[in-house]
């Protein structure tokens, strides 16, 4: 969670460009996707959280943009991904194979889950034979590896019925991409992914591949009530979603 810190240290020089917002109430959010995750499968997955607050440091951008040459700021950009790396380089020795979900919050206008592949909301626009006939697409995605894992196409990895979209909005949770909404609508936003998906994802090899999960604030974020609700969904989800593309079960 590269966003949902809330310290403001003096003696870090606050950031002069981009974006400084922080993304509200996502690391409460997290923490309940991991109970429900420990509750349902008896494990507890890895949870890199930075707490600056993101005026003073944004984890989900290069070095330059994310820290603008502020001493501490950098050993903490380097801090969170050095710390993301060694949780991958933990799952893949155990089990071989990981997802990576980079959690953050949005408000745009459309109040959806938004399910980021590092895949431009202009390219979705494309039809399942497209996008399943374009190699360098798919090179380019964070879930290159799960796309040779998983028996679906990559259309249906992307937005069909046991995409995370699709397991999600049969739980509830209207989603971008989905089987009801496989592309952004013009100027609605959509956020497609950024550095932690592309760095600790699958597009430049590994087997741990990245989704940038983008949650809305009305009934996701909002309350306690809708977080959990929201918590026991994904969790549900990500059980089907490892037994179709991963082959394996998470108990």
């Amino acid at each position: 969670m590269p966003h949902g810190g809330s310290l403001k240290p003096a003696n870090v020089l606050a950031r002069r460009y981009g974006v400084t917002g922080t993304d509200s109430n996502t690391v409460p959010l997290a923490e309940m996707i991991i109970e429900e995750l420990e509750t349902r499968y008896g494990g507890k997955p890895y949870a890199i959280i930075s707490n600056l607050h993101r005026t003073k440091l944004d984890p989900n951008r290069e070095l330059e943009e994310a820290a603008q040459g502020d001493p501490t700021a950098i050993a903490a950009w380097h801090r969170f991904h050095e710390s993301t790396q060694k949780a991958c380089d933990s799952v893949i020795k155990k089990s071989g194979m990981g997802l990576l979900l980079d959690i953050h919050g949005h408000r745009h206008l459309d109040q959806r889950v938004e399910l980021g592949y590092l895949i431009k909301g202009d390219v979705l626009k494309r039809s399942d034979a497209e996008l399943n006939a374009d190699m360098a697409l798919i090179g380019s995605t964070c879930i290159r590896d799960l796309d040779k894992r998983s028996p679906e196409s990559f259309a249906e990895l992307v937005r069909g019925p046991k995409s995370l979209g699709g397991l999600l909005e049969f739980r509830g949770f209207r989603c971008l991409p989905s089987p009801s909404k496989a592309s952004p609508t013009f100027m609605a936003g959509y956020f497609s992914g950024v550095y932690d998906v592309a760095a600790h994802g699958s597009r430049d090899g590994g087997s741990v591949s990245g989704i940038q999960l983008e949650c809305p604030w009305n009934n996701v974020r909002d309350t306690p009530e809708h977080q959990r609700r929201f918590a026991v969904a994904l969790a549900e989800s990500l059980g089907v979603y490892f037994e179709v593309h991963f082959g394996r079960k998470l108990k």
